[in-house]
């Protein structure tokens, strides 16, 4: 009966697919996003241009997680077991139901003429392959919602290791398709980064982060048992994967580059809830996003009745009723239905160390809404009150001392560290994500979400340090290190590469203080864990045992999240994407002096598909313009860039801006044709007039350290499979 289900719900994405690889004109999706001369890569990429086909794949794969999780897993009862099923199938079938209410196969009208074509942007070979990875990455992430969720409801056996085993892959799917997203941003589109905080980035980001805490889960005495936690944070990656997909289907709510099936007007001075309210529910687009909406806060409600004391369960839907009300008062609903789950979930806490728990999530949610121009100061000040107020209860209570040169404490202390810090860092993303609804703001992710992920590298410092440094010096070494970081980001950040000395739209703040900051301690944390790799790999080269690789998989992940976050500040923090200084105009024939380079523009060379020189799979046009570039002015030339445009007589998107990148030791230099060039050069590609343009302009990014990122996230994905494929051998080895 499973498998039954399994194949029935992958059933009508398989249709589509048929229908999109032998062009079936006839059905208007296909009509609209599809195409016989496109290749058959793109013929499959065609299937997620529009609403429908991206609902169908996730209901596939859903169906296609009923075979690969379906089975009862050990430690599950039979009753845990069919609540599961029923959960993942009852989700399956609302999607499902969603999808045929837009009508994916419906007919294509009489009077269709001219076909719109694929968008330009996804007619790339990575756009074949991120769509399904993230929405694989979403599908495992509800999988652990549900292990969770029937673990909520029925009694059973520890619930840890069944919601463990899927969130490993669920970490290693999430690594690779936020990655592969970051790379198609890097190679197709005109950012010239890999990163920019748009919305959808950033929800893409929320589930991955859920996962990163659920994996490092580590409590300190006197907390309740870590299975309870468990079953409690393993719905938070089920949470947020819902919570991405809303972001992402909610055009017009959140403003996003990824809005590629965007729907109507929003009043801006509109919160999220309040927006997607507006949306109605006359059609399938606001029907989808409403019912996205009740799964969240029937999903919130659950986590609430799960950690409220037993006797108070039943009061947890009005903490939220009451949130949503205090919301209006507050000027934002999201903040105010969580200060009243936060407040009921402190009022019901008999345990102190519980308590604190609540008091510290909510006092942080205080500060993190106000950052976030949520909510007013005098808002956030009476709302940290409020929630420090049962400190006068606890005041009874005697605080364990701090053993700060103690060793073993210090690694106490250090395995709970992805919960203090991981927990914070991710409600400080999503109070920003709330507050971008009308666009990005870089820098909010970056002067406040930058010190936190100084924390967690000075944790895994330590960490590596155990049995090398002396306990009783950690406490000088870490105050020496961030005295050294402070006084570095003062006095030589401005003089980092990049637009160091850029303010990021606050008085006093640049970009290069920032980095100045951040980039000495993540320096110093990285050669304690690059010495522990080499150490994990030689046991293991010494004792070839399972357990000796998953240990060395751990600290290669964790090695890999260290150089990421370096090559994240060099790539991102220090540049200042779409400012005028990046702009340079370039007359043919004439050296132009950029950044320590000189640049010369040489060649335009306009081709179309009946040309001898046209190697494009798609397009029906191309420029490219040749670059020479020179360290002196007269000197040899050390590289050759060919940015270009590609021009689409169909779709949306007239040309689209062709990259190209200059890979060097110290980093990668991007040469871009931005978009409004790509525009003005339409017309010279049409009428094949390459020989009267003699100005162009392009974006120039020197991006010192960016091969840092795709090492580092290479490494990741190395670590996570690893870690992934030898915890059941480890398992196996140690019931034998």
């Amino acid at each position: 009966m499973r498998k039954l289900l399994g194949a029935a719900l992958m059933f009508p994405f398989t249709a589509l697919l048929f229908l999109f690889l032998i062009d079936a004109s006839s059905i208007e999706y296909v009509w609209n996003n599809g195409g016989s001369d496109l290749p058959l890569l793109y013929r499959i990429s065609a299937i997620w241009a529009g609403r429908e086909g991206p609902l169908l794949l996730w209901v596939a794969m859903l169906g296609a997680l009923l075979f690969i999780d379906g089975k009862k897993h050990p430690s599950e009862t039979e009753s845990q077991h069919r609540l599961r099923l029923r959960l993942l199938v009852g989700f399956s079938a609302l999607l499902l139901f969603i999808a045929l209410m837009l009508n994916p196969f419906r007919a294509t009208p009489a009077d269709a003429i001219s076909r719109p074509g694929l968008n330009a942007l996804l007619q790339t070979d990575l756009m074949v392959i991120h769509p399904p990875v993230i929405f694989a990455f979403y599908t495992l992430c509800v999988g652990v919602g549900a292990h969770s969720i029937s673990a909520m409801l029925l009694a059973g056996a520890p619930a840890r290791e069944r919601i463990l085993h899927l969130a490993r892959p669920a970490l290693w799917v999430g690594t690779l398709g936020v990655g592969l997203g970051g790379l198609w941003a890097y190679t197709v589109l005109d950012w010239g980064g890999y990163w920019a905080w748009d919305p959808v980035e950033t929800g893409s980001l929320l589930p991955w982060i859920s996962l990163i805490i659920l994996l490092h889960l580590r409590l300190p005495k006197g907390m309740a048992n870590e299975d309870h936690w468990f079953v409690g944070l393993g719905i938070v990656p089920a949470f947020f994967a819902i919570h991405a997909t809303l972001v992402t289907r909610a055009n017009g709510v959140w403003a996003s580059v990824h809005a590629f099936v965007a729907v109507g007007d929003i009043d801006p001075s509109m919160g999220p809830i309040q927006r997607i309210l507006e949306l109605g529910f006359a059609d399938g687009p606001g029907l989808e996003v409403h019912l996205y909406l009740l799964i969240l806060f029937c999903m919130m409600w659950l986590g609430t009745r799960h950690f409220a004391n037993s006797t108070e369960q039943e009061w947890s839907p009005l903490a939220i009723i009451a949130g949503a009300i205090l919301g209006s008062w507050m000027g934002t609903i999201e903040v105010g239905i969580l200060t009243g789950v936060f407040a009921f979930l402190l009022a019901n806490q008999y345990a102190t160390k519980e308590r604190v728990v609540w008091m510290t999530a909510g006092v942080t949610l205080m500060l993190f809404s106000y950052w976030a121009f949520l909510i007013s100061m005098t808002t956030a000040v009476i709302g940290m009150f409020g929630f420090l107020s049962p400190m006068f209860l606890l005041s009874d209570q005697e605080d364990p001392p701090l053993k700060l040169k103690d060793g073993r404490w210090q690694q106490r202390v250090i395995l709970w560290v992805p919960l203090a810090i991981g927990a914070p860092f991710l409600l400080l993303t999503w109070m920003l994500l709330l507050a971008e609804v009308d666009g990005t703001n870089l820098a909010w992710h970056e002067i406040f979400g930058l010190p936190l992920l100084c924390l967690s590298a000075l944790g895994l410092m330590i960490y590596s340090w155990r049995k090398v440094v002396n306990p009783q010096i950690v406490p000088r070494l870490l105050c020496g290190m961030i005295l050294f970081s402070i006084l570095f980001a003062y006095t030589m950040g401005e003089s980092l590469p990049g637009d160091a000395d850029h303010l990021f739209y606050v008085d006093g703040i640049s970009r290069g203080v920032v980095a100045g900051f951040a980039l000495p301690l993540f320096l110093f944390s990285i050669p304690p864990m690059a010495r522990l790799v080499w150490v994990r790999f030689g046991e293991f080269q010494l004792h070839r045992k399972p357990l000796q690789l998953r240990r060395l998989a751990i600290h290669v992940a964790h090695l890999g999240i260290l150089l990421l976050l370096v090559g994240h500040v060099f790539t991102t923090t220090l540049v200042q994407r779409g400012d005028p200084s990046h702009i340079v105009m370039l007359a043919k024939d004439t050296p132009i002096e950029h950044g320590g380079y000189w640049y010369t523009f040489t060649e335009l060379t306009a081709t179309a598909p009946d040309d001898d020189g046209w190697d494009e799979a798609v397009g029906d046009g191309k420029i490219v313009v040749t670059v020479e570039v020179r360290k002196e002015v007269d000197g040899d030339k050390i590289a050759t860039l060919t940015p270009g445009m590609l021009r689409f007589d169909e779709g949306g998107i007239s040309a689209r801006p062709e990259t190209d990148i200059w890979h060097r030791p110290q980093g990668d230099l991007v040469m871009i044709f931005d978009q409004s060039q790509a525009n003005e050069l339409y017309l010279t590609s049409f009428m094949h007039q390459g020989e009267s343009v003699d100005r162009v302009r392009v974006v120039i990014y020197d991006l010192t350290g960016s091969h840092l990122v795709w090492t580092g996230w290479t490494l990741i994905l190395i670590g996570t499979a690893l870690n992934w494929i030898m915890t059941p051998t480890i398992r196996n080895d140690e019931e034998e």
